[in-house]
C-alpha cells in the first residue's frame, strides 16, 4: 500500500502542472466573461435611468413622463413592454417611471413564484451543457495522460529503473490507472464547483434586480443532490469508457512514437477500412454506442423536462444513477478492460524500445 501511494504521488508531481494550469485557465476564462456581462448590465441600467415618463394628454393621459426626450416609438415600446407583463397602465393615474418599474418587478416576481420552472429549466439545461463540455475536455486530457503514461517512461528509460526496484509490474500499472481515475474525478469535481459558483456570480453580475427576481426559483433546486448526481454520472461514464482508457495504455506501451495519434487514428482508420471493404459500420456503431449510452442515460433520468409542478421538498433534476453503476454494460466494460489490461501487462514486460 505504501508503494502504491508513493507511485501515485509520483504521478501527481509529474502532472500537477497540467492540472493546475487547466483549472487556472478555465477559471480565468469564466471570470473574463463576467466583464462584458457587467458592462452590458451597466449600459442597460443607464438606459433605464434616462427614460423618463412625461404627460401627454393627447396620447395617454394616464402616463406621466418627466422628460420630453423620448420619441413616440420609444413611448409605444414602453407601453407594449408594460402591457405584456400584465401591468394595466390606464387605471393608475399619472405614474412615474420608478413606480412603474417597481410594479413591473413585483409582477414578474409574482409570476415566477407561481411558475418557478420558467427559471429552473433554462438554468438546469445550462449547467448540464457546461458539465458536458467539462466531460469532453477532461476526456481529452485523460486520453493524453494514458497514451503518454508508459510511453514517456519507455522513451527516457526510467522504466528500467522502476523495474529494477522491488516493485511489482502490476503495482506500477495500477498506479497509472488509479492516478488517472482520481485525476479525472478530481478535475471534474473542481471544474464543476467552479462552474456552479460562476453561474451564481454571472447572475449577480448582470443585475442585482435579476438576482432579486430569480433567486427564489433557483433556491428551490437541490444543489447538493445535483452535484452528487453529476459526479455519479462521471463515475459511470469513466467505467463505461474504461476499455478506451486501457486501449490507450496498450498503445502507450507498444508503439514507437506518437501514441495519442496512433491510439485515436487506428480505430478511425480501421472503421473507414471496414466501411469501404465490407460496406458495414458495425465497428463504428460499437464505438458510437459507448458515447450514445452516456447521453441516453442522462436523457432517461432527466426529470426536469417532464416536470410541471415544483415538489414541496425541492427540485431534483435527475433520478437515480445507481442502477447504471451496477449494470450489464458496466460489467462488460470491465471485462473488456481486463483483456486490454492483460495485453498491456504482457507488452510492458517486453519493454519495447521507442527508438
Amino acid at each position: 500500500m505504501i508503494q502504491l501511494i508513493a507511485l501515485i504521488e509520483r504521478e501527481w508531481w509529474e502532472w500537477k502542472r497540467v492540472i493546475l494550469w487547466t483549472v487556472g485557465v478555465f477559471t480565468f476564462l469564466l471570470l473574463l466573461s463576467l466583464i462584458p456581462m457587467n458592462r452590458m448590465s451597466n449600459k442597460f441600467e443607464s438606459w433605464a435611468e434616462d427614460e423618463k415618463l412625461w404627460i401627454d394628454n393627447e396620447m395617454s393621459p394616464s402616463l406621466k413622463f418627466d422628460s420630453d426626450e423620448l420619441t413616440e416609438e420609444e413611448i409605444d415600446r414602453i407601453k407594449i413592454s408594460l402591457s405584456a407583463k400584465g401591468i394595466d397602465i390606464t387605471d393608475k393615474g399619472a405614474e412615474s417611471l420608478d413606480s412603474l418599474i417597481a410594479r413591473s418587478k413585483q409582477t414578474t416576481k409574482d409570476k415566477l413564484s407561481e411558475s418557478p420552472l420558467a427559471v429552473i429549466k433554462p438554468y438546469s439545461y445550462g449547467i448540464l451543457a457546461g458539465f458536458s463540455l467539462i466531460q469532453f475536455f477532461v476526456l481529452f486530457i485523460a486520453l493524453f495522460y494514458f497514451s503518454d503514461s508508459l510511453f514517456k517512461e519507455r522513451s527516457n528509460y526510467s522504466t528500467l529503473f522502476f523495474r529494477s526496484q522491488p516493485v511489482n509490474d502490476h503495482l506500477i500499472l495500477l498506479s497509472k490507472l488509479k492516478a488517472g481515475g482520481i485525476g479525472i474525478i478530481g478535475l471534474t469535481i473542481t471544474m464543476l464547483i467552479i462552474l456552479l459558483v460562476y453561474s451564481r456570480l454571472a447572475i449577480l453580475t448582470v443585475s442585482g434586480d435579476i438576482w432579486d427576481i430569480i433567486s427564489g426559483p433557483l433556491n428551490q433546486i437541490n444543489i447538493f443532490q445535483l452535484f452528487g448526481d453529476l459526479i455519479l454520472i462521471q463515475i459511470v461514464s469513466l467505467l463505461w469508457l474504461s476499455p478506451l482508457i486501457l486501449f490507450m495504455m496498450l498503445v502507450s506501451t507498444t508503439v514507437k512514437n506518437r501514441p495519442l495519434i496512433v491510439g485515436i487514428g487506428t480505430p478511425l482508420l480501421l472503421a473507414i477500412t471496414l466501411q469501404i471493404i465490407f460496406g458495414e459500420n458495425a465497428f463504428v456503431t460499437q464505438i458510437g454506442d459507448i458515447f450514445g449510452a452516456i447521453a441516453e442515460m442522462i436523457t432517461s433520468q432527466n426529470l426536469i423536462s417532464e416536470m410541471n409542478v415544483v415538489p414541496a421538498g425541492g427540485v431534483d433534476l435527475f433520478g437515480s444513477f445507481w442502477n447504471y453503476l451496477f449494470s450489464v454494460r458496466t460489467l462488460v466494460s470491465l471485462l473488456v478492460s481486463g483483456l486490454f489490461y492483460g495485453a498491456t501487462w504482457t507488452m510492458y514486460r517486453k519493454n519495447i524500445s521507442t527508438n
